[in-house]
């Protein structure tokens, strides 16, 4: 008896095993727990990867006019196919927007190891991102050849369809209501301004027989070299002054400065008819006055105020130089067109040109601000999707963080 209990005394191998398993326990449920919050470190940093690249995600389709009716589920979709499902369970996405931001929220709990070792709370995963988004401001001025050839072809027709359906795609595109302005520039050999204008101090009657009462609303280039340039008139220098002339064409439409008035737009536009000789100078540079603060058009938007204003002119005409103030040579009012494009071009304005089946190629190539910039339309049923395909670009929205 003895014996069995000396020797059952000795015989310790069952008691070590489960001395061992004992002991073993807590270290294996600390290493569970010590992998465990390794991966909560893990899955946190790519929970909030995935969030700041939804917040992106989501502000871009808001900018972009696309945004769906359920922005959390958009972005929960988003944030699903940046992360490990198998990993992070139970994944709640709140995407939330206001006027200029978004904000995209998200929880989740990581799937343990050994489930009930850690709280619920200790396994919870939160996080949150943002984004600013907001339309690069424009002012946009058309400047549009009005003379006699645009009649023929059925351009002007097209024109007119193409004009205003920019000016329909272009009133879409921001949540601002002064986001998107937009001039027009009718031009022949003159641009007609207005007779609004006929007691303006920029405006002179000089070595002619017109009168503030007699004048009938139209302007020639001014004196050289102010004719291709933005130099603020005045009355001290009487070359840099706006000459004014009665309009050869009756029918010439005026110039609308910048206006978010669409229906005016697009009633000034279907006033447009074409006669008249072209100089396409006199209307780019009104195009760059339109764009610029200085007199003798004061409606527009200072980059110093506005760092996020983008300027745009669309230049578009279907023929040759063939008439100014002083010329009727071609070559020589080609050569005022090149510096009228480069200043305009200098002073930071983006320049889109248009060539309608005839005029010069090599001019216009050059005028435009890249030779992406530049379009030939050798019909004049190509000028509604050119004017669309310029519209959707102007249009890209900016998404700014």
């Amino acid at each position: 008896m003895w014996n069995i209990i000396s020797r059952f005394r000795r015989d310790r191998r069952g008691a070590l095993a489960v001395v061992f398993a004992v002991a073993l326990y807590p270290v294996v449920m600390m290493i569970c727990a010590a992998v465990d919050l390794s991966r909560m470190s893990q899955q946190q940093a790519r929970l909030q990867a995935a969030l700041d690249a939804a917040a992106l995600f989501v502000a871009r389709l808001v900018a972009d006019g696309k945004a769906p009716s359920d922005l959390s589920a958009a972005a929960r979709q988003f944030v699903l196919g940046n992360i490990n499902p198998s990993e992070l369970l139970n994944v709640q996405i709140v995407a939330t927007k206001d006027d200029t931001n978004v904000r995209v929220s998200g929880t989740g709990n990581l799937n343990a190891m050994i489930p009930g070792l850690l709280t619920q709370s200790d396994l919870t995963i939160k996080g949150t991102a943002g984004a600013t988004w907001r339309t690069k401001k424009i002012d946009m001025v058309l400047v549009l050849d009005n003379t006699g050839s645009m009649g023929s072809s059925g351009k002007m027709t097209a024109l007119k369809t193409a004009a205003k359906n920019l000016i329909d795609t272009m009133s879409t595109v921001s949540n601002r209501p002064d986001a998107v302005r937009i001039g027009i520039v009718p031009f022949d050999t003159q641009v007609r301004i207005g007779t609004g204008y006929r007691n303006e101090s920029w405006l002179t009657y000089a070595g002619t027989s017109i009168t503030a009462s007699t004048w009938t609303g139209c302007v020639t280039d001014r004196d050289q070299s102010h004719d291709v340039a933005d130099t603020t008139p005045t009355t001290a220098d009487a070359a840099t002054l706006f000459r004014a002339r009665n309009c050869t064409t009756s029918t010439l439409a005026a110039l609308m400065p910048l206006t978010t008035d669409w229906t005016a737009l697009k009633t000034r536009i279907d006033a447009m008819q074409p006669s008249g000789n072209t100089n396409v100078t006199i209307g780019l540079v009104w195009g760059f006055h339109m764009l610029t603060p200085n007199l003798p058009l004061t409606e527009a938007r200072t980059l110093a105020t506005e760092p996020d204003l983008e300027r745009i002119i669309i230049l578009l005409t279907d023929g040759d130089n063939t008439q100014n103030r002083w010329t009727t040579t071609g070559s020589s009012i080609d050569a005022r067109t090149d510096l009228a494009c480069a200043n305009t071009k200098a002073n930071g304005i983006r320049l889109y040109t248009v060539r309608v089946i005839d005029g010069n190629e090599a001019l216009l190539r050059r005028c435009a601000s890249a030779t992406t910039m530049y379009y030939n339309v050798s019909t004049a049923a190509e000028l509604v999707p050119v004017f669309q395909r310029i519209a959707a670009e102007i249009g890209q929205l900016r998404l700014t963080q």
